[in-house]
């Protein structure tokens, strides 16, 4: 059966099912909910973690007023258009609150998966050493990755967007942007290794449940970073660029 759509309470009930919901889960389910936060003065980048009703009475927002503005997203057509209209702050902290957050929760959970699968089927199945390998590889690729944008790409990204002279030492904001297009790269060639690793994350016949939980989370991660890169590398950067034309 279909799970019916949050965005569309027909009730009471369905009301207060939305109200329940935090306030991350819903950027998440759709990223335009992430400018009506912002508009309605509600923090859903480190307030994304409580329920909605809480974070509306927290930010003093009118429940009303925002309740009808997440329903009427649903007639406004497809969730993943409009990107490239979100204000720059905003974006920001979308990338941050949705793209980086799933990384840093997926990321240690597929180092753990491969290191059970070393230990259970190592010796036997000659891929899996490699694959271990290149899954750490990957996280330890992406960790600092992050850091590097969150500390100082998109405080410098967001003193341009705000007109604030900035100290900093990498000088024109393309050349930050040029690394991070690089580390890109090299995070989707790692992600070539792994498919042809897992045969398109295809587990044997034979695989046990942590094998298979393995492939399926690692396809989910792949597709969350091509989003998250395709993101930042056409529509976050070049946004960042014309502001220094």
């Amino acid at each position: 059966m279909s799970q019916p759509n949050i965005f569309q309470p027909k009730s009471l009930h369905a009301k207060e099912q939305l109200l329940a919901c935090r306030v991350g889960e819903l950027v998440a389910n759709d990223f335009r909910s992430a400018h009506l936060f912002s508009q309605h003065g509600i923090d859903f980048c480190c307030g994304g973690g409580i329920a909605l009703e809480r974070a509306i009475k927290r930010f003093d927002a009118d429940e009303t007023a925002l309740l009808e503005d997440l329903m009427a997203l649903d007639s406004q057509g497809d969730k993943q258009q409009g990107l490239d209209q979100l204000p720059l702050p905003d974006l920001l902290n979308y990338i941050e609150a949705t793209h980086h957050t799933f990384v840093r929760d997926k990321a240690p959970l597929l180092v753990e998966y491969s290191q059970k699968m070393v230990r259970a089927h190592g010796e036997k199945h000659a891929e899996i050493k490699p694959l271990a390998g290149w899954i750490r590889a990957l996280v330890e690729d992406l960790m600092p990755h992050l850091m590097k944008e969150e500390q100082i790409l998109f405080p410098a990204i967001l003193g341009l967007h705000n007109q604030v002279e900035m100290q900093n030492c990498f000088g024109h904001i393309g050349n930050p942007i040029n690394a991070m297009l690089h580390e890109h790269d090299d995070a989707l060639q790692i992600f070539e290794k792994i498919r042809e690793l897992t045969n398109d994350f295809q587990p044997p016949a034979h695989a046990c449940t942590t094998w298979r939980v393995c492939y399926a989370s690692l396809a989910e991660f792949e597709a969350d970073l091509k989003q998250h890169i395709y993101l930042e590398n056409n529509i976050l950067f070049p946004k960042a660029l014309e502001l220094t034309a």
